[in-house]
């Protein structure tokens, strides 16, 4: 839960200057007419940077228990400092509720579709309620809505790495492992590395493009995974950035595998940022062979 004011590290700006350049590079050419939907702060510090790309600015924003209120005035005050209140839909509420309900807590609906949609959980990504994974169900639903346009769409996903649910890690892996040896791979090698890595963020890196992908192609999307971010935030704590362009195929009625290949995932590189610098890092993961 967000508590105001709250302040960024230089990370978090290279983070935003990454994102900048994935949006940039994927609708260069319709920059001042994009649609953004996500969790900015209240200090809308996340979305102030990318103003002059965005026509509108759909913001949630639940608050705090017993004084919601207090966080939700704020983000439209600071909209209005930034000269954003005419371009800014205010969603009050839990976002997970609304992605899966398709309205806010006050009956507001969701007008999809998005160009930009940034979902930036601070409290993790594996949320358990009533025993299950609501965050990623969210998710699913995400590119469910998205999809009825038939609209490509970039997805900013990041996370802290508290209660990482090895459960549902370890399960995904097994699919994983299964899905390689089909190929003939060194896959039994390179999941055991993942497995064994002493960092979340390496497990991490794997399962939620993978997850991610699975999620867009079930909606008939296929997905361009860029290289993924990892960082130390506020509180030193552990953070992870996720970007995904998300193109439209319409080819097929029936759902189609996901086109970027488990390999392009496994074998890409991760950005670490460190005092505001960027390191290109493999956090010393094996690569998969063709099979």
């Amino acid at each position: 839960m967000r508590k105001s004011p709250q302040t960024f590290t230089q990370n978090k700006q290279v983070v935003r200057d990454l994102q900048c350049e994935t949006i940039t590079k994927y609708f260069g050419q319709n920059l001042g007419t994009l649609t953004y939907f996500g969790l900015p702060s209240s200090s809308l510090d996340d979305v102030v940077q990318w103003a002059a790309f965005l026509r509108s600015i759909t913001a949630v924003e639940r608050g705090e228990n017993g004084k919601e209120w207090e966080l939700q005035h704020d983000l439209e005050l600071q909209a209005f400092k930034y000269g954003l209140f005419d371009k800014l839909t205010l969603l009050r509420g839990d976002i997970d509720d609304i992605l899966l309900l398709g309205k806010d807590s006050s009956g507001t609906k969701v007008v999809f579709p998005f160009d930009i949609v940034s979902l930036d959980y601070s409290g993790g990504l594996f949320y358990v309620i009533n025993d299950e994974l609501r965050r990623l169900k969210a998710i699913d639903s995400l590119f469910q809505s998205q999809s009825a346009s038939g609209r490509n769409f970039l997805f900013f996903l990041s996370c802290n790495l508290d209660a990482v649910h090895q459960g549902e890690l370890n399960n995904t892996f097994a699919n994983i492992r299964t899905a390689l040896n089909r190929r003939g791979s060194n896959g039994n090698e390179v999941l055991n590395a993942f497995e064994k890595h002493p960092m979340d963020e390496a497990r991490l890196k794997l399962y939620v493009p993978y997850a991610v992908n699975h999620f867009a192609a079930k909606s008939h999307f296929h997905c361009e995974t860029q290289d993924v971010i990892f960082y130390t935030g506020n509180l030193k704590t552990r953070m992870m950035a996720f970007r995904f362009f998300a193109k439209y195929d319409s080819r097929t009625t029936a759902p189609r595998e996901p086109r970027e290949r488990l390999a392009q995932i496994i074998n890409a590189p991760l950005i670490e940022i460190v005092a505001g610098q960027q390191k290109v890092t493999t956090l010393g993961l094996p690569k998969v062979r063709s099979g």
